[in-house]
């Protein structure tokens, strides 16, 4: 069932298509219009990806204001953002992150609220449940963070503890206006797990996982050299090292290894290339524009996710089976919601170097079976992650809250 002409107003930290998050605003942005609906851009940043005829309301100060050390900010903030929704008077307000808690008691108050969590941030003061950087946190957010900080660090990005308690304080308030959304969107079984573990309801929680275009090019382009791809930022969480300390085993078989992205340990990746002498087989591409990335991924032999921590959904993965470029992932959440052991790719425990590179070894000598993996994996997560339904299910969800 399709909802009258409704008035949307998407907002989001950053507008474009930097990162995954945005890529998804915009896919749901043209979805949405192609139905009949009016869709309304606010945010904070808009990058030069922005398509020229988006005209986005931008609030300086909408998502990175800190209310206790900066209320006058704040106060400006909130009777900006106040008149531009009267300007354009929506039906919903759809948020793709969590704004400070008095923008969401604002916003709640006077409109029919939805949040998207693209990542555990609701359930999570650091964000990422990545425990002591070696297993996935299951514990229960909230004060209790302080004393689980001790054994296993996870908020010690902060530098003291009155820094953590600020954090705390901002995520308690900020998780106490949420829950008066009308719905939270998790767009992975991990995602939605997560936010029922810490508080939400069942009522209020809805799954709907991230969309995949349909693709204009859709013939592999094979390669001389086996290709394997990276792409991410490079940060701990990705477990980047292990990879490349599994690829050093299998170093005398035909590859080249492309990691696509930057990040702080970028530096730290190059100097471990060169101390294994892989130089010649390792090539950092650093930035690269989301459709030249995606050009490479459709002429990947494989993906590599090593990811050592959760992810909320794993986007890089499922464009990359859908572009059938099997994939081998560490198994960590959710990136084994996306990969089917044999069928579109191999999920090895996190940090075994030996099984990774034994199971790249294996993927690497089998043309026969990465044809086989290929094949489902485009079939399968084209089917499971449209388009189509994406948007079917975001107006199934606004007509029930309207």
């Amino acid at each position: 069932m399709s909802p009258n002409k409704l008035r949307i107003a998407m907002i989001s930290p950053t507008l474009g298509s930097a990162f995954g998050l945005e890529q998804v605003l915009m896919t749901s942005v043209k979805g949405l219009r192609d139905r009949g609906h009016e869709v309304f851009l606010i945010g904070e940043k808009a990058f030069d990806s922005l398509p020229k005829t988006e005209f986005p309301t931008l609030i300086p100060g909408l998502f990175s204001t800190p209310a206790l050390l900066k209320p006058v900010q704040l106060k400006r903030v909130k009777q900006e953002f106040l008149k531009v929704l009267g300007t354009l008077n929506p039906d919903i307000l759809h948020f793709l992150d969590q704004p400070h808690a008095d923008l969401i008691d604002l916003a709640t108050s006077l409109y029919s609220c939805v949040l998207t969590a693209h990542t555990v941030a609701p359930t999570c003061p650091a964000s990422h449940r990545l425990a002591n950087d070696s297993q996935v946190c299951d514990h229960k957010s909230g004060w209790s963070c302080l004393l689980q900080n001790k054994t296993f660090h996870c908020l010690n990005t902060f530098k003291t503890d009155l820094h953590r308690s600020h954090v705390l304080y901002e995520f308690e308030s900020k998780r106490r206006a949420t829950k008066k959304m009308k719905a939270i969107i998790a767009i992975s079984r991990y995602v939605e797990s997560k936010l029922l573990e810490n508080g939400f309801s069942k009522s209020q929680v809805k799954l709907i996982y991230n969309p995949l275009p349909q693709w204009d090019f859709v013939e592999r382009i094979e390669v001389k050299t086996p290709l394997l791809v990276s792409a991410c930022r490079l940060v701990p969480l990705k477990g980047l090292e292990f990879a490349i300390r599994a690829l050093k085993v299998i170093e005398s078989l035909d590859w080249e290894y492309w990691i696509l992205g930057e990040g702080p340990l970028s530096e730290p990746l190059k100097s471990l290339v060169k101390s294994l002498k892989l130089e010649h087989k390792i090539i950092f591409k650093g930035k690269t524009p989301r459709e030249k990335t995606l050009e490479i991924l459709n002429s990947a032999t494989l993906l590599l996710q090593t990811n050592v921590g959760p992810e909320g959904f794993g986007l890089s993965v499922a464009e990359a089976l859908s572009l059938g470029t099997p994939a081998i992932a560490f198994d960590t959440p959710a990136l084994n919601e996306i990969i089917e052991h044999g069928k579109n790719g191999f999920l090895v425990k996190p940090k075994d170097i030996a099984s990774l590179s034994q199971t790249i070894q294996a993927l690497l000598q089998s043309p026969a079976l990465r044809a086989e993996l290929s094949r489902y994996g485009r079939e399968k997560t084209l089917k499971t992650f449209s388009e189509h339904t994406f948007i079917d299910s975001t107006l199934q969800l606004y007509t029930q809250i309207i």
